[in-house]
């Protein structure tokens, strides 16, 4: 930060003040756009209380920062002082009292200003240095008892509007927002709606309390829902596992005579990111869950739509199947779309019967396993998110079948952001 030089003996000048004030008013706007960031409004306080008696806010002290000149005017005498500066930094404007603000109609939503100006107060009769007679002072320059501005305030003052009001020289800051209904007498029932210019202060973003204001924790839909989003939510972060296949059933008593050993299901497809949504404009999401396959059947697909769009969509795993009376295939992987992380297609089941030979024809596993094993006489379920089932082999009796595992159902993984 600048600041002034001051030598023992040098003759002072008003301007050795003046640029103190300069410098430190400087060095603060810059310290404040590194914390804030520069160009920014940030508000703080005004605490807003609607009247249950009339058409009236109580406003209590607050401040606001925001990029202004560091001095849009000439600031000390007009012989000597300074020259404006119209440098741009972070600047401080207050309001040190308690102020009542009156909602000019009804039938409207209408907003809060903060009007934030510069503006010369305090005025006085300061005593000036006499060269004709050095023992006396002058009240004021011309000794005439003339009063001067001796500070220089960064003020905010309210105005009450439905659009934004253009006030010279100033920098208007909307604070809340009132939707007061028509022939209102009173706000007892209106709760007014904080701008963006509040956001939190340095100390609640250490504290658990606002990490659970702008984040929710993980949870889980097993089944199809709906989703409301809170009002503070910015994003919603999103994974979706389809439902795993059914393992392939098996109709023979051996692999000489026919479709003895079946293929394993596929998993169902895995894809995640994270999308903006506006809940004021619209809350609501819908879930839709895959079930799992059955014996021989594709597990379901889950998807989640906003707005009546897709945001991303994981398909459900192929079951196994036999291609030939003694050919079976593994049940393929379900495919994804829509995912800003990832997009991974789901495992493949394995293969059951080739011919005269067998293979284990297990169940894909999904992304925490639980692939269903090939089974005798019945295949086994997945016991995991988007797992296949696992292939049945053998029969109990001729003429009789053997049914495939069952896979198991997809998931939607959720939680809202701000």
């Amino acid at each position: 930060m600048d600041r002034p030089i001051i030598y023992a003996g040098a003759v002072p000048f008003d301007t050795d003040l003046l640029r103190l004030g300069r410098y430190a008013k400087e060095s603060l706007g810059r310290l404040a756009e590194v914390v804030v960031g520069p160009e920014t409004i940030v508000a703080s306080g005004f605490a807003c209380q609607p009247s249950a008696i009339d058409l009236s806010l109580t406003i209590g002290p607050g401040t606001i920062i925001a990029p202004a000149a560091l001095d849009a005017t000439r600031i000390g005498s007009s012989s000597a002082g300074m020259e404006a500066d119209y440098a741009v930094t972070q600047c401080l404007f207050r309001n040190a009292t308690t102020q009542q603000i009156t909602v000019p109609l009804t039938g409207a939503v209408v907003t809060l200003f903060g009007v934030c100006q510069e503006a010369d107060d305090q005025f006085d009769v300061l005593p000036f240095y006499n060269a004709e007679k050095p023992d006396q002072t002058m009240a004021g320059p011309d000794n005439r008892g003339t009063a001067l501005p001796t500070r220089r305030r960064g003020n905010v003052s309210f105005m009450m509007a439905t659009s934004v009001p253009s006030v010279s020289g100033a920098v208007v800051v909307p604070l809340y927002a009132l939707s007061v209904p028509s022939g209102a007498g009173t706000l007892g029932d209106v709760v007014p709606q904080k701008s963006a210019a509040f956001k939190p202060a340095m100390s609640e973003l250490a504290t658990m309390h606002f990490a659970q204001q702008i984040s929710q924790p993980h949870a889980i839909c097993e089944s199809s829902r709906i989703l409301n989003a809170p009002a503070w939510a910015k994003r919603v972060e999103l994974r979706v596992i389809g439902g795993g296949g059914g393992g392939a059933s098996s109709t023979a008593l051996s692999p000489d005579v026919g479709s003895f050993s079946g293929a394993g299901g596929g998993a169902g497809g895995d894809c995640w990111g994270v999308y903006p949504i506006d809940p004021e404009r619209d809350a609501v999401l819908s879930v839709t869950v895959g079930t799992g396959g059955e014996s021989d059947r594709r597990g379901g697909p889950s998807f989640v739509t906003y707005g009546a769009q897709p945001l991303l969509t994981s398909d459900g795993g192929s079951p196994g199947y036999f291609a030939t009376p003694q050919n079976s295939v593994g049940g393929r992987g379900g495919g994804t779309g829509g995912g800003s992380l990832w997009n991974q297609s789901g495992g493949g089941g394995s293969d059951g019967q080739n011919g005269i030979y067998v293979f284990a024809g297990n169940g894909a596993a999904g992304p925490w396993g639980g692939g269903g094993p090939a089974g005798y006489l019945r295949g086994v379920a997945a016991t995991r998110y988007g797992a296949g089932g696992g292939g049945a082999y053998a029969i109990p009796a001729e003429g009789l079948k053997a049914e495939g595992g069952r896979g198991y159902q997809g998931v939607v993984i959720y939680r809202f952001l701000h």
